[in-house]
């Protein structure tokens, strides 16, 4: 028996393990962000540069993955929310907002605290991802 393993065959495979790998990657780093958020202290012990305090729990709620470009060749996944308050709390602010509040915010990075401290986490997700593609790739064809 033998099987003819093609280019096509080829791109569509790797396609296949490169959008569930960053998949796996961009849900792994919703779920540290959302586990950061909760770490916060009450006011006033939430001070910069400790993540925000969990107040309402709608941040938490409002961070989502964008799939809608996790196909094809260049594959990628955004993990973030569109709430105004969002990148006040992650990049401070200083100055006089819409209302003309004269306001001196202080960072309390929650996203990018939450990359940087699981790139590795998130690499062995998108490996696993990508290997359990292989696999069932493998499956279907009577590989193992």
């Amino acid at each position: 028996m033998s099987y003819q393993f093609n280019n096509k065959l080829v791109m569509q495979l790797g396609e296949a393990m490169a959008s569930d790998a960053v998949k796996a990657a961009g849900y792994l780093l919703q779920r540290k962000i959302k586990e950061r958020l909760n770490l916060g202290k009450s006011p006033p012990a939430s001070i910069a540069p400790a993540g925000p305090y969990k107040l309402t729990g709608d941040l938490g709620r409002r961070i989502q993955v964008d799939e809608s470009k996790a196909k094809g060749k260049s594959p990628s996944v955004r993990v973030g929310t569109n709430l105004v308050y969002a990148a006040r709390l992650e990049f401070g602010f200083v100055g006089a907002d819409s209302k003309g509040r004269v306001i001196n915010q202080a960072a309390r990075p929650y996203m990018r605290d939450s990359l940087s401290n699981n790139v590795k986490e998130m690499r062995k997700a998108a490996i696993n991802a990508a290997n359990d593609v292989f696999k069932k790739f493998a499956a279907q064809r009577g590989g193992r």
